[in-house]
């Protein structure tokens, strides 16, 4: 009988160690994380950029909204920088696509203040303990790919 106890509490203490699913650390808790660089070029002379840097990402149970923070985003129309900076909130449609809100640009155009994302994907590394997640912003003359990495807490 003792020797039985001694395994079942063996048994849990290795389950302890093994690291756990992406849902686990993601949905409903914040993480942080870096953003890879990434400049892309639009139609005639408009650009969109977002710069390495910290980031800070949080998902609801449901998968319904997320809150992504940026260091730098910026967006120019070709004659109108626009910078996008600092916490923006996705509303899913579904589980890849919606609109992402940049809270701190009120008074910016609908459609650079609320653009359309699409592709976005949650990609666990049980290796490195990581979330990658990746999905790319549609401003009205440019796209935005972002890719950003968050370690489990």
């Amino acid at each position: 009988m003792h020797r039985f106890a001694g395994l079942a509490v063996a048994g849990v203490a290795v389950a302890l160690l093994v690291p756990t699913q992406a849902q686990s650390f993601t949905y409903g808790r914040l993480v942080g994380g870096q953003v890879k660089t990434e400049l892309a070029h639009g139609t005639g002379s408009s650009w969109c950029l977002v710069d390495n840097g910290n980031t800070e990402f949080q998902i609801n149970q449901n998968g319904t909204r997320a809150v992504i923070s940026f260091a730098e985003v910026i967006y120019f129309d070709g004659s109108t920088y626009y910078s996008l900076d600092g916490q923006s909130i996705l509303k899913f449609s579904s589980a890849s696509y919606g609109t992402i809100h940049f809270k701190q640009t009120p008074t910016y155009p609908g459609p650079v203040h609320s653009p359309p994302f699409l592709g976005f994907s949650q990609t666990y590394n049980s290796s490195t303990d990581q979330l990658t997640v990746t999905f790319s912003i549609f401003f009205p003359e440019c796209t935005l790919p972002i890719t950003a990495v968050y370690d489990a807490p």
